[in-house]
């Protein structure tokens, strides 16, 4: 793990989310979990060595944050917004959350494998704490402020911990590889960029995928993004349908996929294709 301050530790280097943990004088708080499974097991036994983990915070719904919300169950409390629920799924390929993990497993973390419960006793642990705008907790010494930041997803959060001067993104930035906009609002996701931006008291942004960033970082993403509309834009004026803009614009060139998703590379530029052409025709 990479330790940001003495007391926020994020995992960077693994398949899935940046899952990370927030140290307080009265226990941690793990803010989305790590979808290999050895690993988060790892990240539970060392947060546990400091005291009791007492919240488990969801970023999103997306099946690579919430994968591990099994092994929080009936020790944690888990917080996402009231919306969560409904997206608790995985777009890849409608996998239902179990099949989907044990394929990964069974690919990436076959270590993880055989800790795997079985399909009746996997718990998917929806949130128990909901909140529909903006959330404060406090746990010992430090505050949470949880804020509704949707764009990538209805339910999307961003966690600012302005004690230890970090904020965690979720899935709405996306560092040093591919963005996915499969489940974006585009116009709703460029207004979190600029929330995001004029977020005081941040020294790191932990995104949802990739290396931790500081503020300079969130205009590049929000250029992005405008370069994938201003390609889809040029499209269009050139009368191309969506089947015709999805055959011809790619920036599979430009990033990498996240670390172990190498096969989702051509599903991600036909969905953020699809997704600008909608934006940008209304439909």
């Amino acid at each position: 793990m990479e330790m940001l301050t003495p007391n926020v530790y994020t995992e960077t280097k693994i398949r899935g989310c940046n899952p990370s943990i927030v140290f307080t004088t009265e226990g941690s708080v793990f803010i989305d979990t790590a979808q290999w499974l050895t690993t988060l097991l790892e990240m539970r036994e060392f947060a546990k060595k400091r005291g009791p983990i007492k919240y488990l915070i969801n970023t999103e719904g997306h099946i690579d944050h919430i994968f591990g919300n099994h092994w929080f169950a009936g020790e944690s409390l888990v917080i996402g917004h009231e919306k969560l629920k409904d997206i608790f799924w995985t777009v890849a390929d409608e996998k239902p959350c179990y099949e989907y993990s044990v394929d990964v497993l069974e690919r990436q973390d076959p270590k993880g494998l055989p800790l795997m419960p079985s399909e009746e006793d996997y718990i998917v642990n929806y949130p128990q704490i909901t909140f529909s705008e903006n959330l404060t907790l406090k746990l010992g010494d430090t505050e949470f402020f949880l804020y509704h930041t949707p764009g990538h997803s209805d339910a999307q959060i961003c966690v600012h911990v302005p004690k230890e001067r970090v904020a965690f993104t979720g899935d709405t930035l996306f560092s040093g590889c591919q963005t996915w906009l499969h489940s974006a609002d585009i116009k709703e996701l460029l207004k979190t960029l600029d929330f995001l931006e004029g977020l005081e008291d941040v020294d790191y942004f932990v995104p949802g995928h990739g290396p931790v960033v500081s503020r300079d970082y969130i205009p590049k993403q929000r250029a992005f993004i405008y370069e994938w509309i201003a390609a889809v834009a040029q499209g269009v004026e050139k009368g191309w349908s969506l089947d015709e803009c999805i055959a011809r614009i790619s920036f599979a060139d430009r990033f990498p996929m996240d670390i172990g998703q190498e096969e989702t590379m051509g599903y991600v530029q036909r969905t953020n294709v699809t997704k600008c052409y909608q934006y940008l025709t209304k439909k």
